[in-house]
């Protein structure tokens, strides 16, 4: 990515133990009434990625944030989410339900990708990427 014509090039991939990979699942159950007043509470630990796991909601995080905990695990593959979500009392009382499941790895060390690509290939029109 570059930022005023500059730019980070990256040429590392991960030694992946896929030997042990294993499934690992995780929920998160939430409970509301009048829309602010939590009933259930998840705590406020969730996964934030710049890169990875955008577009995902504040339950899915969360619950991918368990999973990885529970299982004592570095990365989660193909995580499936299920969520179900149900309001009674022209939505007073609300609840939510969401569920990951996926393959649990670790990684064993990261080394030299020299048949990479660096950031600096892609074209952000000379001018970097925020075009400063």
């Amino acid at each position: 990515m570059g930022f005023g014509g500059n730019s980070i090039n990256t040429y590392v991939s991960a030694d992946l133990d896929y030997a042990n990979a294993k499934k690992v699942q995780a929920s998160v159950n939430t409970r509301t009434l009048f829309g602010f007043i939590q009933l259930e509470r998840n705590g406020c630990k969730l996964i934030k990625s710049v890169n990875r796991y955008r577009g995902l909601s504040k339950a899915e995080r969360q619950a991918l944030y368990r999973a990885k905990e529970n299982a004592d695990v570095d990365i989660i593959l193909d995580p499936e989410f299920e969520s179900e979500k149900h309001s009674w009392l022209f939505g007073l009382y609300r609840t939510s339900s969401t569920k990951v499941k996926g393959w649990g790895i670790n990684v064993k060390g990261i080394k030299e990708d020299v048949h990479g690509y660096p950031n600096a290939d892609r074209n952000f029109g000379g001018t970097g990427m925020f075009g400063l």
